[in-house]
């Protein structure tokens, strides 16, 4: 029996916000929607903290009825949303009434399904949302997130994922967010995953940053991964995700059958090439592996946007020549701090620890409340044991923090007493999700959200020159290739 690869499509979430900054419009998805919805994908994920945070600060953008229109477009189709464990979708740990109105609410605007992790793969920061969400009926994953470091063994990776299937889930996500997991180690590691996991689905999820995911993908599908994340072709590679037709070829040069509409693909790859173009944008493009950046960042695994933000605090302070400096100082860091997963909140521990100890001149001089908190295991289990001066320092003799304490406490009631009235479930959310000063200026700037109907990309392309007052003269012919002639006034 031929075994079947199945897609799952981030192309709206995960591949915009490792390029585009989360900045597409929901607009620029409502077109194309229906053929994302008759592609075959087995999900489509739709939304998670930084798309939400992101549409409603930036955009403007009511993040939950963007969930609401692209369901009506795809009514069939399973939409996916990720959560980061007790934080939700916001910066803070949320107690257990928000985190199931969460979940109703989810629900309600046509989700049926999530993939939860913890930067720490704490699953007692995730068991109640686990519980909650089979009880509900959602369809439920959970990420086990790996990093290149001592402590990510394949032995490691396969008691932790026996803990997941003790939970009864419905799927394992295996995820390298840093893009730096290496063919063979792909081949290791989801072989021990598979083999500790059973028969369950198993998904593959890498960013392809350091010019490896193509042949990571490879060996995980022949070890034993049955879902893989992809794109559309102009929002994949680079620090994005592998894209979906170059794995649909792949799996079926390996022998897999994978069910999806091959005109469809391409009418989607088609459609984001023109939003590329609209938005003054360029189609990504595959990385080859560059062994001295792969050393330079495996290392640190710092998000480029992170570096970003890092380059821009240390030219504030004329001190940009210091970067390497402080980039090595990172990678120190994120060893002493027992290789948290470099996802917020722990990349901006370590990042801005790490500018700290350049700049100040001593090391761990002045942390942040939030890093004594982590030593004092008010995030969770550190993955691996921190060095011992360091906790010690952080911790300053404080005794160890419950990370699930107080969370059974309501605070739904307190919220509507003190700040509402609401004018919804969704109204509340989006409240306890963003900063006060964030919503306020959300709900005084939210535009309404334009829902045109989707006309071929050529067609757009010929009303735009055609608006052009220099141009006296469009001419186009469609054949086997597109033929424009243009002639300026």
């Amino acid at each position: 029996m031929t075994r079947k690869i199945k897609l799952l499509d981030e192309t709206l979430r995960n591949a915009q916000q490792s390029l585009w900054a989360t900045r597409m419009r929901t607009e620029s998805m409502l077109p194309i929607a229906d053929t994302i919805g008759r592609a075959g994908f087995d999900t489509v994920c739709v939304a998670a903290g930084v798309s939400f945070e992101t549409a409603a600060m930036f955009l403007h953008e009511d993040p939950w009825e963007r969930m609401r229109l692209l369901k009506r477009r795809m009514p069939d189709t399973r939409f996916d949303v990720l959560v980061r464990a007790r934080n939700l979708w916001g910066w803070k740990a949320q107690p257990y009434d928000v985190q199931t109105l969460f979940l109703q609410t989810l629900m309600r605007n046509g989700v049926d399904s999530f993939k939860l992790f913890d930067g720490l793969n704490d699953l007692r920061n995730m068991d109640y949302f686990l519980g909650e969400g089979r009880r509900l009926g959602f369809d439920v994953k959970v990420l086990l997130g790996w990093n290149e470091s001592p402590a990510h063994t394949d032995a490691y990776l396969a008691a932790k994922s026996r803990e997941i299937a003790e939970r009864e889930v419905d799927g394992l996500i295996l995820s390298d967010s840093p893009g730096v997991m290496t063919p063979e180690r792909a081949k290791s590691s989801v072989a021990a995953v598979r083999g500790a996991i059973g028969d369950m689905d198993l998904h593959f999820h890498c960013h392809t940053t350091g010019g490896l995911g193509r042949g990571a993908c490879r060996e995980a599908i022949r070890a034993g991964a049955n879902v893989i994340w992809t794109a559309a072709r102009p929002l994949a590679w680079g620090s994005a995700l592998p894209w979906a037709g170059d794995i649909v070829e792949m799996a079926r040069e390996e022998g897999f059958e994978v069910d999806v509409d091959d005109a469809a693909l391409a009418e989607i790859d088609d459609w984001f090439y023109w939003v590329t173009y609209q938005e003054g944008r360029k189609p990504s493009e595959e990385k080859p592996f560059d062994p001295a950046f792969y050393q330079s960042y495996v290392g640190h695994q710092i998000p480029g946007g992170m570096i970003s933000n890092l380059v821009q605090q240390l030219k504030d302070r004329g001190l940009e020549d210091r970067l390497p400096e402080v980039l090595e100082e990172a990678g120190r860091v994120r060893r002493e701090l027992g290789y948290p997963h470099m996802s917020t909140p722990f990349s901006q521990f370590v990042g801005v620890q790490a500018v700290m100890n350049v700049i100040q001149g001593e090391r761990y001089a002045n942390p942040p409340d939030a890093l004594r908190i982590y030593a004092r295991g008010g995030f969770g289990q550190t993955i691996a044991e921190m060095d011992q001066d360091v906790r010690d320092r952080l911790a300053n003799g404080l005794p160890e923090i419950d990370p699930l304490e107080g969370l059974d406490e309501p605070l739904i009631p307190k919220i509507r007493a003190e700040h509402g009235p609401f004018e919804s479930d969704e109204d509340l959310l989006t409240f306890l999700f963003l900063h006060p000063a964030a919503y306020q200026d959300y709900r005084a700037n939210r535009k309404p959200i334009i829902d045109r109907p989707r006309l071929h990309p050529v067609v757009y392309l010929a009303e735009e020159l055609m608006a052009r007052k220099n141009l006296s003269q469009v001419e186009v012919a469609l054949g086997d290739s597109l033929n424009l002639k243009v002639r300026n006034s």
